[in-house]
């Protein structure tokens, strides 16, 4: 006959492996799986991502024509900085920052609903609503605290990288090769701080997304412990991106003698500008549209796998740990 006490810590041993296996299995956020997710949705709903590179492309196509139309010999006689650029949309230059930012919220929370709410009614659709407007409060602070970050990380750093110099300095002198390795040091060393606080809040739109809400006490500690397999995913969606700007631009080159042919045309000018009009606006504009879907689809469709299963994880922890709780 088995001891009461034996019996008792037989019991708590077995508990505690089986919540600890729950969590190795639970919380296994998966890098390759979470890149791909925007592959998924594309392969899932083309229909959907059709009809978002249309929307984008007849944006694209509206702000060429509102310059077209606004931007009048004056506006087009402006110089070639930004301030020239804006000037050169005339009149309607204040509502071109408005229409892209509308664009972009309705796009990242579009995307947000087909990973998480695929069956809800018109998901697919771009649309203003509460939804998209805490994703632009929360996407606005973020962009407001990078700027104070940075700019107390110059006043108030100042200290630290003159001793560094002071340090590195009398180094350089005697070891060059070591002096520029501990600039090299440190200068990785911000780098890597500025990613690992990036990583942190990196799911703060999403979370705030599915959340309806600005969980502001659980911004930094919801991806606690997935640092390196976030940042493995948005690294594997960075080669994704760049591989598809590679085909982009083989594609381009294989477009580019007819945007060359029309545009060098020399026989009536209504027939060029009738093929600028039917056959080059729509090719530029859907390409527009193009670059803009495919990159924004991978990234929040990454953002969203990862919530989802990092979410997943946690109510799977919570249960594991009132289980062995005695």
């Amino acid at each position: 006959m088995i001891p009461a006490g034996a019996d008792l810590l037989y019991r708590r041993a077995l508990t505690f492996i089986r919540t600890w296996l729950l969590r190795l299995k639970m919380t296994s956020l998966s890098s390759v799986s979470a890149a791909l997710e925007g592959f998924r949705v594309m392969r899932r709903e083309p229909k959907a991502v059709l009809y978002w590179i249309a929307v984008w492309a007849l944006a694209i196509a509206a702000i060429g024509l509102i310059k077209a139309v606004g931007g009048g010999p004056a506006a087009r006689a402006e110089g070639a900085g930004a301030l020239g650029v804006i000037r050169s949309y005339g009149p309607f230059a204040p509502l071109l920052a408005p229409m892209l930012l509308a664009l972009w919220l309705m796009n990242t929370a579009t995307i947000y609903r087909a990973v998480l709410r695929p069956g809800e009614h018109g998901w697919h659709l771009f649309k203003l609503g509460a939804d998209e407007a805490r994703i632009a409060v929360v996407s606005l602070i973020g962009t407001v605290l990078v700027v104070i970050a940075s700019l107390l990380l110059w006043f108030f750093l100042r200290g630290p990288v003159d001793l560094l110099f002071g340090i590195v300095s009398p180094v350089s002198a005697a070891a060059p090769g070591l002096g520029l390795a501990i600039a090299a040091l440190g200068a990785a060393a911000t780098v890597f701080l500025e990613i690992w606080v990036g990583v942190r809040f990196s799911l703060a739109p999403i979370q705030t997304f599915a959340e309806a809400g600005f969980p502001l006490d659980a911004y930094w500690g919801f991806a606690r412990g997935r640092f390196w397999r976030l940042l493995g995913a948005y690294l594997i969606v960075v080669l994704e991106i760049a591989g598809f700007f590679a085909l982009f631009a083989i594609v381009g080159l294989m477009v580019e003698p007819l945007f060359v042919a029309v545009l060098a045309w020399h026989g009536p000018r209504l027939v060029q500008r009738l093929l600028i009009v039917s056959v080059l606006v729509p090719i530029a504009a859907l390409s527009s549209g193009v670059v803009f879907v495919v990159p924004s689809t991978l990234v929040c469709a990454c953002q969203a796998h990862a919530y989802r299963a990092i979410a997943q994880a946690r109510t799977a922890e919570a249960r594991a740990v009132a289980v062995a709780a005695p």
